[in-house]
């Protein structure tokens, strides 16, 4: 579409008398042309028209196709890769989704199995669908993020540093432990209830006989997590401003302040344990979705559009062959013209830099 509008427009300006051609371009750059300068600009349209090679307007996907095709070697793939559009793309999908259930049936694959289980149960089907999606749109970063941490102990570990974590527990058994002997005190408990039950009678008081509870089914070993939390939490989550009012003794309400602080650094942790478990039951499925997936593209030799723009930002930035294939384009590479420029992702912003590159080396040009 761009192509037909330029070159219409271009066609129509070839053949336009001077007077009119002098006006188009007046309104174009406002400056006044004459005599030679037309006819230079007439014989600069017919060559962006006729020079075999002269314009070339491409999507970022077709040229970094055509740059493929040209240097598959120095790319790191086959020559006559494929190229595959979004249906057949969706078609590899389903089947790296399917692999990936095959290989939770087997008995080696217990943790993928676990976060499969876990993940397929904690979302609707729409949004475990999505998630897959998600892994294939985002596949570079995962990609290089796994790569990454396998320098350094494995995703595992390093999700559990990134949540400030030692090691991973299970979050119910941190919450567990919170609201049961030795951490919790059932004595202290008891006297905070007795203190609550001569305070405000709509909060303090059944708040005070909620107290009691948890205290007697601590003693036995029995954890109400969240009654516990109702005690001392919002419904968000967030701390209560003050889990007793003003008509509650001074020292009461001062341990009740110590006891929240206690709880709100236990549930954080259980929080942080529950982001890590998450997380490393996540990326156990996009590494296996990935790994599924790629190997479906290589047995059919075929690259998606994600991988044309993966593979020629690698190309052009990061294999050693960059340097050649730079100079092999620098001879056919006047200027670059980007269209909608705003919509551009980062990966296809490396491109034009890696092309644009050679243009701003050097002390300035003054003309």
């Amino acid at each position: 579409e761009m192509q037909r509008r330029l070159f219409d427009v271009l066609g129509l300006w070839s053949v336009l008398p001077d007077a009119e051609l002098a006006a188009k371009l007046l309104a174009l750059d406002g400056r006044q042309r004459a005599g030679a300068e037309l006819s230079t600009a007439r014989s600069l349209f017919a060559q962006a028209l006729e020079t075999p090679g002269g314009l070339k307007i491409q999507t970022i996907h077709g040229f970094c196709e055509r740059l493929l095709r040209r240097f598959p070697l120095e790319a790191g793939i086959a020559p006559g890769f494929e190229v595959i559009d979004d249906a057949a793309a969706a078609d590899i999908a389903r089947a790296a989704r399917d692999a990936i259930a095959g290989r939770v049936l087997s008995d080696t694959e217990l943790f993928l199995a676990e976060a499969y289980g876990r993940m397929s149960i904690a979302l609707d089907f729409e949004a475990f669908q999505k998630m897959f999606s998600t892994f294939e749109a985002e596949r570079a970063g995962i990609a290089a993020w796994l790569d990454q941490t396998g320098e350094t102990g494995g995703p595992v570990q390093a999700i559990i540093a990134a949540c400030g974590l030692e090691r991973l527990e299970s979050s119910v058994d941190v919450e567990t432990r919170a609201v049961l002997p030795p951490e919790l005190d059932p004595g202290a408990w008891f006297a905070a209830s007795k203190a609550m039950s001569r305070g405000s009678e709509k909060s303090d008081q059944p708040a005070g006989l909620r107290m009691q509870m948890v205290a007697e089914t601590a003693l036995n070993g029995e954890a109400r997590i969240d009654d516990v939390r109702d005690l001392f939490f919002t419904q968000n989550g967030s701390p209560r401003k003050s889990p007793a009012t003003s008509q509650v003794d001074t020292d009461i309400r001062a341990w009740l302040a110590d006891e929240q602080e206690r709880l709100v650094v236990a549930f954080e942790k259980a929080r942080a344990n529950r982001v890590a478990e998450d997380t490393s039951w996540v990326m156990a499925l996009a590494k296996a979705y990935l790994d599924a997936y790629r190997a479906a593209k290589r047995a059919r030799g075929a690259l998606d559009f994600g991988d044309l723009v993966e593979k020629t930002c690698h190309l052009l930035r990061d294999r050693p062959a960059a340097a050649w294939v730079l100079y092999k384009l620098d001879g056919g590479i006047d200027h670059i013209l980007l269209d909608e420029a705003q919509d551009t992702a980062p990966d296809q912003w490396k491109i034009i830099e890696g092309l644009t590159s050679e243009f701003f080396s050097g002390p300035p040009t003054v003309r």
